[in-house]
């Protein structure tokens, strides 16, 4: 779910015969809806595409306890270099929610991808609870998402944003001042030298940015001695090796920031 991909004409043009003869809930069930999937990570999902399917047009997602709506959308007909900012316009209800990300290629589409990171405020949780249509407008290209059957998947994700999450896990935000990509951000309980950045993620967070992540059970340790690896220049090496970034504790400051 962490890609969206399109259907590939040639495949369409395969079965179109058997989905001819196929029966009326059948052809329904080939039909883009919307649908939510819950994950033993905490997650839960609301997409429009195809249940059980690569076809995901659009995607949002929560995790249990955290009040962030992580976003992830396609527009195929972007011709935008990669990287550069990608402006995206959500509406409905009435509310509208404007925010700039950097194109991601996506090789299926030909087209580029964009993922943000949004607060669940109320201006967010009317868009997406609206019935009509849901309006998505990517760098000019506009796609509408009509709302019927959306509420109950949409109500799932939501619930989750807003659930209390384990009152042992530990918030930490991490802001990357250096001057390079921070590729990754390992954590160890202070003296023990076991280094873990999974719950950080695997892309790199760009030089200005800020990224928030969960250290489950993290309040019963609270001090971490902390380790930094920087994205390299270049095609040959995808990182320098992780470098000691001293230790804190994120009981009492959960914000750590990362300089050259």
């Amino acid at each position: 779910m962490q890609r969206i991909y399109r259907i590939f004409l040639a495949t369409a043009l395969t079965a179109l015969a058997s989905v001819v003869e196929a029966p009326a809930t059948a052809r329904d069930n080939e039909k883009p809806r919307w649908f939510g999937s819950s994950f033993d990570d905490g997650t839960t999902v609301l997409a429009y595409g195809i249940p059980d399917s690569d076809y995901v047009m659009l995607h949002f997602s929560c995790t249990v306890g955290k009040p962030v709506v992580s976003v992830n959308m396609q527009d195929e007909e972007s011709t935008v270099d990669e990287g550069a900012p990608m402006h995206v316009r959500l509406s409905g209800g009435g509310e509208r929610i404007d925010f700039s990300e950097k194109a991601i290629p996506n090789e299926d589409s030909g087209g580029k991808d964009v993922k943000a990171s949004l607060p669940l405020d109320d201006t967010l949780r009317r868009i997406l609870t609206a019935t009509g249509a849901l309006e998505i407008v990517v760098d000019g290209h506009t796609k509408r998402y009509r709302m019927n059957g959306a509420a109950e998947p949409v109500a799932a994700m939501l619930a989750a944003c807003d659930a209390p999450g384990p009152p042992g896990d530990l918030d930490v935000t991490v802001t990357n001042k250096a001057k390079r990509p921070l590729q990754s951000f390992g954590y160890s309980e202070a003296g023990v030298h076991s280094f873990d950045s999974d719950a950080f993620g695997y892309e790199a967070l760009a030089s200005g940015a800020s990224r928030s992540f969960t250290i489950p059970s993290g309040r019963t340790i609270c001090t971490f001695d902390l380790s930094v690896t920087f994205a390299e220049k270049g095609d040959e090496e995808c990182c320098s090796d992780g470098k000691p970034a001293g230790t804190q504790n994120f009981c009492e400051n959960a914000e750590f920031i990362v300089h050259d």
